[in-house]
């Protein structure tokens, strides 16, 4: 299906944000035979990158640090080691909840925690546990294809997590305890209404809303959480003007939403109108993350060939986007929201 794009969308096609990034030749080795990839997060700290295997159900670690002195941010990419476990099945989608502990949706399987490892040259593949497995959507419901995960709230060692039920098109609220002792998980159906093949998931920096992106209506729905949610609550904006949604993320102010578009070769970008969202919003930018070339070599049906996972740094300079035919690409986003690319 093709979606068309308003006319009020500034279309950048010439990639001048492309940015350079420095991969040592060890870990390039390790990128090329990855296969499939779903989603990519960066640590809090900025000093790792979190790299879905999905074809091969484990995940890359990478040691990262971004470095700024020449003007634009390059990121270096240093070291890496693989996280191996039989609770990773199909990984498909990140969050960290801090530095050390990064939690895993599994379409194939459930919702699994982990404790990392300090990264060593000496032992780059690690058979982990996780410590934490989240089954259960409710006392008479299981997880089913979670796909999306994000880290919603943090409160007195608690952990609340948002979870996209791919393929039972619902999204469900886990809250779970962290570090030593052991208590169950609460789980409930948090959103229901409107969703379809709900395929990613981000909440804003203040936590006042939650964007996902809903596969098979070719949108993404904004929901208030400043409101009591449940699943009969309604979205109350659209983004529209995008094929299939994936990955997806707020800026760090929270005005604009980067949506990665795997139906086509851009990243769609929308801006907040006044304080908050509403109604519906085209993108203000489209702008070409891969070429043409990459795009329909990974094109095996109208839903892929695109990007899948996006995350962008805490100064909203450097946007990563990942897909199985190009699993790293770096944009500048200053030079992309610079006057000249908005002048209509």
């Amino acid at each position: 299906m093709n979606i068309a794009v308003p006319n009020r969308t500034i279309i950048v096609d010439d990639r001048p944000a492309d940015l350079e990034f420095v991969v040592a030749e060890h870990v390039r080795q390790v990128i090329a035979r990855l296969g499939r990839t779903e989603d990519l997060r960066f640590s809090p700290d900025f000093r790792r990158l979190a790299l879905a295997g999905f074809g091969r159900s484990m995940c890359l670690l990478f040691d990262i640090e971004i470095v700024r002195s020449a003007g634009k941010p390059i990121l270096h990419v240093r070291d890496y080691f693989e996280l191996h476990s039989p609770d990773l099945k199909d990984p498909h989608g990140f969050d960290f909840i801090d530095n050390r502990t990064l939690v895993v949706a599994n379409r194939g399987g459930a919702v699994t925690v982990f404790d990392l490892p300090a990264g060593s040259r000496s032992q780059r593949v690690h058979d982990l546990s996780p410590s934490r497995v989240v089954r259960r959507a409710g006392l008479s419901r299981r997880i089913s294809t979670p796909g999306s995960v994000c880290v919603s709230a943090m409160n007195n060692g608690r952990c609340e997590l948002l979870v996209c039920n791919n393929y039972k098109h619902r999204v469900t609220r886990h809250v779970v305890r962290l570090g030593s002792g052991w208590s169950l998980p609460r789980n409930s159906i948090l959103l229901e209404q409107g969703l379809d093949v709900p395929d990613g998931i981000a909440i804003s920096p203040d936590k006042a809303w939650i964007a996902i992106s809903n596969h098979m209506t070719h949108s993404v729905l904004l929901f208030d959480n400043r409101k009591r949610l449940d699943r009969r609550s309604a979205h109350v904006a659209t983004l529209s003007g995008v094929g299939y949604p994936h990955g997806l993320r707020f800026s760090p102010d929270g005005t604009m939403i980067y949506v990665a578009d795997a139906g086509s070769p851009y990243v769609h970008v929308y801006r907040r109108a006044g304080n908050g969202w509403s109604g519906e919003h085209a993108p203000v930018l489209s702008f070409r993350v891969i070429d043409d070339q990459t795009f329909q070599k990974g094109r095996h049906n109208p839903e892929e060939g695109g990007p899948k996972g996006l995350d962008i740094d805490a100064l909203g300079e450097l946007l990563v986007v990942t897909n199985e035919e190009q699993p790293l690409a770096c944009f500048h986003m200053p030079t992309l929201l610079s006057q000249k690319n908005f002048a209509n």
